[in-house]
């Protein structure tokens, strides 16, 4: 009997040893691999501004077109942000939304104007190609550090970066928190979002004010629109108003102009614009004024012929 109580006591022994010892080869793996995956992220996080600092605060460039004209070269740097191997299309897709208004506007410059001075540029289109935007600075930082390692859930998770401005580091402070999204089984950076990003209000669009576009600027009101050539010519047109951001503009000979400027020209063409008619709709999106002529091939004579007047875009010069 004490056998048999003895041989009981030793395999209850073993059996806690066993499930003892597996308990802690278990939670040994866990952590193995949470910091496998926390470290993981943290590259992902931080590749960006691996390659921002090492580049010395790059932004996407503008570089000289065949016609002669500025062209942004998204071109190579959504090649090199491929490239990295850790951003997602989805930061590639939001930076290309961030960078059209800038590209559309500074395709109008010729490159040795570009590069000789800085573009007038009163609707802040560009306003970034003069600052380190993913620093939200003109100044360059001397360091950056990750921190807050976070894996959110089994798909996402962020990475606070910090940065100095010092060498010494003394003034660190929280730049942004970047974002990522497991694709593949792989971290993907999604997002970057600035601490001091500007939570101004952003102003309602309306198509009132001055525009520039082509040779000319327009001044809209809200029942007319003058496009002005020069100071010695210049044209009154009726407008329709839709809303805020839409309008019609009625055909005119309402001028003020001491030469022929050929607008009642027909060009051989049958389809031509009448007096009293809709010529054109206008439509603001993301602060630019979009132009649809109801005529289309007469503008298109129009600029071969005579000037480059009716342009598909104008943009911002001041509010009224």
């Amino acid at each position: 009997m004490k056998k048999l109580i003895l041989l009981l006591i030793v395999t209850v022994t073993l059996i806690r040893c066993t499930s003892k010892t597996t308990e802690n080869n278990d939670t040994a793996v866990t952590d193995i691999t949470t910091e496998a995956e926390l470290k993981a992220i943290e590259q992902s996080g931080r590749s960006f501004y691996d390659w921002y600092f090492k580049n010395d605060f790059p932004n996407c460039e503008i570089v000289k077109g065949k016609n002669g004209y500025c062209v942004m070269d998204t071109i190579s740097y959504f090649k090199t942000l491929r490239n990295l191997g850790t951003i997602s299309e989805q930061f590639i897709r939001s930076e290309r939304d961030r960078l059209q208004n800038c590209a559309e506007f500074i395709e109008n410059f010729e490159y040795e104007e570009y590069q000789n001075v800085q573009v007038y540029d009163p609707g802040h289109y560009c306003s970034y190609l003069y600052t380190m935007n993913w620093l939200g600075s003109e100044d360059p930082a001397a360091k950056f550090w990750t921190q807050n390692v976070t894996k959110i859930n089994d798909t996402t998770a962020s990475v606070a970066i910090y940065i100095a401005y010092d060498i010494s580091g003394n003034d660190k402070q929280l730049l942004s928190t970047v974002f990522l999204k497991k694709e593949k089984n792989k971290w993907m950076m999604t997002e970057i979002r600035l601490a001091t990003k500007d939570t101004k209000e952003k102003e309602p669009e309306d198509f009132r004010g001055s525009w520039a576009g082509g040779i000319v600027n327009l001044y809209i009101g809200s029942t007319s629109m003058r496009i002005v050539y020069h100071e010695q010519c210049r044209y009154n047109y009726p407008i329709k108003k839709i809303s805020d951001t839409e309008f019609i503009m009625i055909w005119s000979d309402d001028m003020d102009c001491n030469f022929n400027n050929r607008t009642s020209e027909t060009f051989g063409l049958k389809k031509v614009p009448q007096i009293g008619k809709p010529f054109a709709k206008y439509k603001i999106k993301n602060n630019i004024l979009y132009a649809e002529y109801y005529y289309p091939e007469w503008v298109n004579s129009y600029t071969n012929n005579v000037e480059y007047v009716f342009s598909e875009k104008y943009f911002r010069m001041e509010r009224e």
